[in-house]
């Protein structure tokens, strides 16, 4: 009996071994497959953020594990063979899973699996790889962490100067080159040469002897990386939330690569899942053949309700329908909490300019929206049965006057003051073009059917100074002038088609200082720069033009004032007044003497569009500030090289990489 007990002492410590081993990692693989289903199901944000929680404390788990067990193995230590066969099956998997999506296997989830399983695969080989025996020379994990680094950088160098230009399989082939360069040479080159500077720090430290305390170097990146996490803290403070996120990824990503654990993966793919979770979507409103008083909803964005956190099933779809119709629109929201109409057909959808409303038969440019079945005013007549409104709003013109571009120019690099006449020299074709559309769209009801032409709330209140807001003071007064503009041109053009135009709509947002600049900008009805992707394509969900189409649009926040100040607006007209007589129309000498855009804001116009015109002076902006990139990359690489130094303060247990317990008695 007692020579039996050792061999089970020792069979029981092999049994909780292999636990302590195999229980994090299979923890952390846990995690990773609830965040990904639950990231590609489209779940709300409550349960979305609970997998994440859950992936966070399994990563957590795995991660005090590795740090545990030591930042270097013991000597003579290899890593076991079942990881390198782990790695290699994970990462095969991977790309096999990414080459038959783009062999158009039709699975929106399919990207993103592969990404997370090539991914897992990857953080496996570099800890094997860098948890080599530490007899193998330096020398290997400096020219081998150096040559993967300059390949990454001349990879993405060349990518990102022939995307531009490229076009079909060209431009995805170069996509891939952009990924393969960003996530997988330049961690691998980032972590064997991470590797190598705690290694020869940690052999300096060693030879200075055991009551050596913490030299210069490590002191500084302290200082370094506690500077960094204060300046967190106070963009927090300044309400420059974004920047603070993109600071805090960085202070995280760059010591999690450093760490030798997998820490890094559990970043990025926490971060690779948030960025693909499309929001969820709800069903279709009741049809409103069952109601008796209808409200039609007809427009652009505005109206659809784009900014919201959910949509309407169907309508962000990626690639086919994004149309962004929401539930939390205030039309929608008119119905249920206003007893004067029992349905909503809401047609508007994002992006929509006047040519998108008209009829195809009109004389004037027409066009049907992706994935929409008529224009907006041929859906309404179309509908069987036929329906009787109640009551129209229209929300449209701003499109066709370019606000979004103006959006996109104020956004980029230098003042968007500079470009004001490129969008003011187009707001007399944007009339025009108004009360055109305003006037099929009178025709298109029954006389008794009040039209209402609703302007858009302005989105910036007028303050001398705005934390938070990237925006510079003349820009802001320039976005709320154009506004004011845009406004005074659909009222103008509603009096001219005979429809009656609700200016209340303008200042919805004040009383409630629901207003950029009012008030913090996670409390405001306006998003200013708003993160969230789209449901369908997964090349669209992935595709980093598809991230920000929230920005600079009411979020539910905004509408429900809108809703409000709606209502009461209703209230104020109990019987809505007969339309205005249109006015008369100048003669032609004078609409000929109107001076011409300087380009024009729709495909129809005979001049350059103004979205390249734009664009293009976005880009040289962004171009001429190469120096801004050049500090931005130096101060990266002085992070990284902190955390490398502080890393190397940890102690290394020198506990080895273990084998299944067979393995090891057999050795």
């Amino acid at each position: 009996m007692n020579g039996d007990a050792p061999a089970g002492s020792a069979g029981r410590r092999d049994r909780r071994g292999t636990v302590l081993w195999w229980g994090p990692r299979l923890l952390f693989v846990t995690g990773a497959v609830v965040l990904v289903v639950e990231s590609s199901r489209g779940v709300p944000l409550p349960e979305l953020y609970a997998a994440l929680g859950f992936f966070v404390l399994c990563s957590a788990v795995f991660v005090g594990r590795q740090l545990g067990i030591g930042h270097e193995p013991g000597p003579g230590a290899q890593a076991p063979r079942w990881l390198i066969r782990a790695a290699a099956l994970l990462s095969a998997a991977g790309a096999a899973v990414l080459a038959a999506h783009v062999a158009g296997v039709d699975w929106d989830a399919l990207p993103l699996v592969g990404s997370v399983l090539l991914l897992l695969g990857l953080g496996w080989f570099v800890e094997a790889w860098r948890g080599a025996a530490p007899g193998r020379p330096r020398t290997a994990l400096l020219l081998w962490g150096t040559a993967l680094l300059a390949l990454a950088v001349l990879t993405a160098a060349v990518a990102a100067l022939l995307l531009p230009k490229a076009k079909g399989s060209l431009f995805g082939g170069l996509l891939i080159a952009l990924g393969v360069a960003l996530f997988v040479l330049l961690p691998l080159g980032l972590n064997l040469l991470s590797e190598w500077g705690v290694r020869r720090l940690r052999t300096r430290r060693s030879a200075a002897g055991p009551g050596a305390g913490v030299g210069l170097v490590e002191a500084v990146a302290l200082v370094v990386l506690g500077t960094v996490a204060l300046a967190c803290l106070w963009l927090v403070y300044r309400d420059w939330v974004l920047a603070a996120v993109l600071v805090a990824a960085a202070l995280l990503l760059l010591p999690a690569v450093v760490s030798n654990t997998h820490a890094d993966v559990a970043l990025v793919l926490a971060a690779l899942c948030l960025l693909a979770s499309a929001p969820p979507e709800h069903p279709e409103p009741p049809d409103v053949a069952g109601g008796r008083r209808v409200l039609v909803a007809l427009g652009d964005s505005y109206m659809s309700g784009e900014g919201a956190s959910s949509y309407i099933e169907g309508t962000d779809d990626g690639g086919r329908d994004e149309c962004r119709r929401s539930p939390s629109a205030y039309a929608v929201g008119l119905t249920t909490a206003d007893r004067r109409f029992d349905r909503v057909l809401l047609l508007a959808c994002s992006g929509a300019r006047t040519f998108n409303l008209n009829p195809a038969s009109a004389p004037g440019p027409s066009r049907v929206q992706p994935g929409e079945p008529g224009t907006q005013i041929d859906q309404l007549a179309s509908r069987t049965p036929p329906v009787h409104p109640a009551l129209v709003i229209v929300t449209v013109g701003g499109n066709d006057a370019g606000f979004a571009i103006l959006g996109e120019a104020c956004l980029a690099p230098g003042d968007c003051v500079t470009q004001k006449p490129v969008f003011v020299d187009n707001l007399a074709k944007v009339r025009r073009d108004l009360v055109a559309t305003y006037r099929y769209l009178r025709a298109a009801v029954p006389a008794d059917v009040p039209v209402v032409a609703v302007p858009y709330p302005q989105p910036i209140a007028a303050a001398d100074r705005c934390s938070g807001v990237a925006l510079t003071k003349a820009e802001r007064d320039f976005v709320r002038a154009f506004v004011e503009q845009i406004d005074t041109t659909m009222r103008d053009a509603a009096h001219a088609a005979g429809i009656t135009y609700m200016a209340e709509m303008k200042d919805s947002l004040a009383p409630q200082r629901l207003q950029l600049c009012q008030r913090r900008k996670g409390a405001a009805g306006i998003n200013f720069v708003d993160v969230e992707t789209v449901n369908g394509l997964a090349a669209q969900r992935f595709s980093p033009a598809k991230w920000l189409h929230n920005s600079l649009h009411p979020n539910e926040r905004g509408h429900a004032a809108m809703r409000a100040a709606f209502t009461t607006w209703l209230d104020s007209h109990p019987e809505l007044l007969p339309p205005a007589p249109p006015d008369q129309e100048p003669a032609t000498g004078s609409a000929a003497a109107e001076p011409e855009p300087l380009c024009g804001m729709t495909f129809q116009a005979a001049n350059a569009h103004c979205q390249v015109r734009i664009r293009a002076w976005e880009l040289e902006q962004v171009r001429s500030r190469w120096p801004w990139l050049l500090l931005v990359l130096f101060a990266l690489a002085v992070l990284w090289v902190a955390s490398i130094a502080a890393f190397s303060l940890l102690p290394a247990t020198g506990r080895p990489y273990r084998d299944s317990p067979a393995r090891a008695r057999a050795r």
